[in-house]
């Protein structure tokens, strides 16, 4: 039997109806969108952005449309049926460039010499673009940038959007548990991650039905990196092989309808050291601490203000390297930022992830990363590993 993993046809729809209320409101005549997240967002459809530019318009009044390379034409119908305008240029760079195909379609709705909001300057998928910007194509069109407008209402997730975060978060914990069971002195970080994130994608296989696939590059993800790599931030799995007494530094994911969460955790290898016992209950405690920090109405500052005093206290602060954690959903990292120079308010359906760290140079780095859904009262786990140092040793 199969669940749904994608969001409906009709939120989309309300989304592109609440921009029109703004663009009314601020007196603009439609929008012209290159990022490839924000498409997404506002029309459903899903794509690679490479160096052939993909670019949705939306008129204040009429249909929205995309404009594609026509490797792309054949996957609207399929995935996304409810959009009806599409305009299709051959190739880039082509024998007429791709932006040029766009003023085309500008004029052809009556938005070539009006009053545009845009969240870019032109198209900026890299991959070897190169081509003009959207002011040298159509240079009567009166430009307003309206990233941050967007991406402040992709803040606040809906119920749909919650639920596929949640989906998320399940085939994010099978990924999980399926590292700390493959996970044994003498095999590679690199062997572990990728069987327990293979394993994991094939049962998103059986759970979502024989019709899904990813949106993305990877339905599950799943990796480790171990030892004094795990205080190198970002470090990715590689033929370093597991030992007797490692830190191990996690990460497990899934993405569902083009949604993803963020779990991580600290396996010990054997049994654990004073002194990792230590330093892995003190981040525990700084994570608590933020938790408790996540208020309704408080900025999103104050959390790694919180934090900040917590670590500062225990003669810490010099071990952390980063803000207290971030926005996620359709991206990884989202707006806003738990950091000291975002104040943005926190409110209730932001879903956030909450990961202090702290990292011993040369030997090891300590960090939980949790998924939590902002409520009226505070903050709702969504992830729920196991987060104590018993349930993440690995026996040997």
């Amino acid at each position: 039997m199969s669940v749904r993993s994608e969001l409906s046809v009709s939120e989309y729809r309300h989304r592109g109806d609440q921009m029109r209320a703004y663009m009314e409101e601020q007196g603009l005549a439609g929008l012209c969108i290159f990022g490839a997240m924000r498409i997404f967002y506002l029309s459903g459809f899903h794509h690679l952005a490479t160096e052939r530019p993909v670019v949705l318009v939306l008129p204040l009044e009429g249909d929205l449309a995309l404009l594609v390379p026509h490797l792309e034409e054949e996957n609207i119908p399929l995935r996304t049926p409810h959009i009806e305008e599409v305009r299709v240029y051959r190739e880039y760079p082509g024998t007429e460039h791709p932006m040029h195909h766009l003023a085309g379609l500008l004029r052809d709705k009556g938005l070539a010499e009006a009053a545009l909001g845009v969240d870019a300057g032109g198209w900026g998928g890299g991959w070897g673009y190169r081509g003009p910007e959207l002011g040298e194509v159509v240079p009567k069109a009166r430009l307003t940038n309206v990233r941050d407008v967007i991406d402040d209402r992709r803040m606040i997730k809906s119920p749909a959007e919650v639920e596929l975060i949640r989906r998320s978060v399940e085939f994010g914990n099978v990924a999980h548990s399926l590292l700390q069971d493959y996970t044994e002195p003498g095999l590679s970080e690199l062997a572990i991650s990728m069987r327990a994130a293979a394993d994991a994608s094939l049962h998103m296989t059986r759970v979502l039905g024989p019709d899904w696939e990813p949106m993305g590059s990877a339905a599950a993800s799943a990796g480790i990196t171990s030892g004094f790599k795990t205080a190198l931030n970002h470090r990715r799995p590689g033929s370093r092989r597991i030992r007797r007494g490692d830190v191990i530094l996690t990460y497990a994911s899934a993405e569902v309808g083009g949604y993803v969460s963020e779990l991580e955790r600290m396996f010990i290898v054997g049994p654990p050291s004073e002194r990792q016992r230590t330093y892995f209950d003190l981040e525990v405690q700084a994570q608590d601490v933020a938790l408790a920090s996540i208020r309704p109405g408080s900025p999103c500052s104050e959390v790694e203000r919180a934090v900040n005093a917590f670590l500062e206290e225990h003669n810490l602060h010099p071990l952390t390297r980063t803000h207290i954690g971030h926005g996620i959903g359709i991206e990884g990292h989202e707006a806003p930022f738990l950091d000291l120079g975002d104040d943005t308010p926190i409110e209730p359906g932001m879903v956030l992830t909450v990961e202090p760290c702290l990292f011993l140079p040369g030997e090891a780095g300590f960090r939980h990363s949790d998924t939590v859904l902002v409520t009226e009262e505070g903050c709702e786990m969504l992830t729920y590993y196991p987060r104590d140092i018993d349930s993440l040793t690995v026996d040997i």
